[in-house]
């Protein structure tokens, strides 16, 4: 008896993990495919992982913008170039992209290869505002 009670229950449990992992998220209207809060700044990195100085100068950009506004850098976010889900979502075509956002509002966005300084001086104008 307790030998087919443990059949029926498997075949149970491997059909709901069945169907639960054919299951897809869609985002319905306006909601974003990631959980953002809409009264705070976030900022969004799209990562190819490579470990050049290509993105290591945003990082080290992001460091020291940290140091200088701590609550509009409290949300940063490291998005890898596999989720294909969020790049197709902010139409990312080129890796690192950074974009910054006040609650879901784009304010500024860069792409691609850039010096330190210049992506401070172009991040900093986003969060001063």
């Amino acid at each position: 008896m307790k030998l087919k009670s443990i059949g029926i229950l498997s075949i149970s449990l491997f059909t709901i993990v069945s169907l639960l992992s054919s299951c897809q998220f869609t985002p319905v209207d306006d909601r974003l495919p990631v959980n953002l809060a809409s009264d705070q700044f976030h900022t969004l990195i799209f990562s190819s992982n490579r470990s050049d100085d290509v993105e290591r100068f945003y990082y080290e950009a992001l460091l020291t913008l940290q140091k200088k506004y701590p609550t509009k850098l409290d949300s940063v976010k490291i998005i890898k170039k596999g989720n294909d889900k969020l790049v197709n979502h902010y139409q990312i075509n080129s890796f690192p992209t950074i974009i910054v956002l006040d609650g879901k509002e784009e304010i500024t966005r860069l792409e691609g290869k850039r010096k330190v300084e210049a992506i401070e001086t172009h991040l900093e104008a986003a969060y001063t505002k």
